[in-house]
């Protein structure tokens, strides 16, 4: 039935040949896909930042930013989509995620004709050829060239604002019970270490690991970061809980902080902005002129 709601969508637009995807897998796009859809949050946010936002017709759930995406049809989450959802669709390119996404989903998908492009989104400095490529693979080469360009530009920024400094030990909590945090093999872990942190995480194993209490306050972090991805959490109370935990609240200067987790953990457009706020979090001296 999936199959022939596949057979039944619109005609593939012309190939513009081969591209090779972020997994070294040869993939033929067409020249300027009308039917696309974004199998990450941050896929979707970068297809709206290179103008491309008409041309989506499926996402994943949490797919929130820009506004607009919040009404397009859904397929799923990103960890376990839905293929005959996606094949009802009939896209004729779908953008995916090494990070998450199920590869044998990729695998079927391919093995049914359809154009699959992945990324590996887990270095915030290759982010800008990932933005670069996916325009041209999307047929908004120059958009793709722009973005690239404004992320490059927002790490300079960064960069010659924390020239010189220490890294700070730094406490990212991604989960509250158990307690996760970023592993160095992660995305957010290397966006901390860019924004002038030291992951008191180094060395544990594993992207995501878990951390006891014992082994905080053992670290002694001098910045509690808080960009926990938990729906509804009660902020106020989560960040009272780490501001008085015994072993810690008696170190002089302990900070306690909040970010938003999609500006930086979705590798897309906004990580720019995401590496910013981070980066005045932990070094707050380093842009106290901004308030002046």
């Amino acid at each position: 039935m999936a199959v022939a709601a596949l057979a039944l969508g619109p005609a593939p637009a012309a190939l513009a040949g081969s591209f090779t995807d972020e997994l070294g897998r040869a993939v033929q796009a067409p020249e300027r896909p009308r039917r696309i859809i974004a199998l990450t949050p941050a896929l979707t946010e970068t297809l709206f930042a290179l103008g491309l936002g008409d041309k989506v017709v499926g996402v994943t759930a949490w797919s929130d930013y820009p506004p607009q995406a919040k009404g397009l049809p859904q397929i799923g989450s990103y960890v376990a989509p839905n293929l005959e959802r996606i094949l009802e669709l009939a896209p004729q390119l779908v953008l995916a995620s090494r990070d998450g996404n199920p590869p044998e989903l990729i695998a079927q998908l391919s093995g049914l004709g359809v154009a699959v492009y992945v990324v590996a989104p887990d270095d915030p400095l290759a982010l800008p050829a990932t933005l670069e490529a996916l325009g041209r693979v999307c047929g908004a080469p120059q958009a793709g060239r722009r973005l690239a360009e404004g992320l490059r530009r927002d790490y300079a920024a960064v960069a010659a604002r924390l020239a010189g400094v220490q890294p700070r030990p730094t406490l990212m909590v991604i989960g509250s019970s158990p307690l996760i945090t970023a592993g160095e093999g992660s995305l957010t872990n290397r966006l901390l270490v860019m924004a002038g942190g030291h992951n008191i995480a180094q060395g544990l194993p594993g992207r995501w690991p878990t951390l006891s209490l014992e082994k905080v306050v053992e670290a002694q972090p001098e910045v509690v970061v808080l960009s926990t991805m938990e729906r509804g959490m009660d902020r106020d109370r989560v960040m009272a809980y780490w501001r008085n935990l015994p072993g810690l609240a008696e170190r002089p200067g302990l900070r306690v902080v909040y970010i938003d987790s999609d500006i930086i953990d979705r590798a897309g457009p906004r990580l720019g902005q995401g590496l910013m706020a981070l980066a005045r979090l932990i070094h707050p001296e380093r842009f106290a002129e901004d308030h002046r």
